[in-house]
């Protein structure tokens, strides 16, 4: 069995977040209701471009199968403990990078600076 899941790199005008997720996200909607993004999105205050890439790993062999919340929470411990987690246990499984285009004024009724 293959767990499939991505670190993922969100970058604004003026900070950067990476994390992990689940499966492969493609969009917006692929990464909301990770806490990492929502807080991260939290914080951008300005219409501006968020950059999104990509990193997408497999952990085992075999059939693949979409992390579980848990699992990525316990691969997430993992990197954190481990240097060389990603090269030592996981296959490379592809990069993507997308862009979405963030206003909070439009989502958010917010006044912007």
């Amino acid at each position: 069995m293959a767990v499939l899941f991505s670190a993922v790199t969100v970058t604004s005008d003026s900070d950067q977040a990476e994390f992990l997720v689940a499966g492969v996200p493609k969009s917006y909607a692929d990464l909301e209701g990770w806490t990492a993004f929502e807080s991260f999105m939290n914080e951008v205050d300005t219409e501006q471009n968020i950059k999104v890439h990509v990193a997408a790993c497999l952990y085992g062999e075999g059939e693949q199968f979409i992390a579980t919340p848990e699992e990525v929470a316990y691969f997430t411990m993992r990197a954190a403990e481990t240097d060389d987690f990603f090269y030592d246990h996981c296959t490379d499984a592809g990069h993507s990078d997308f862009t979405i285009p963030w206003s909070p004024k439009e989502l958010f009724g917010m006044e912007m600076n």
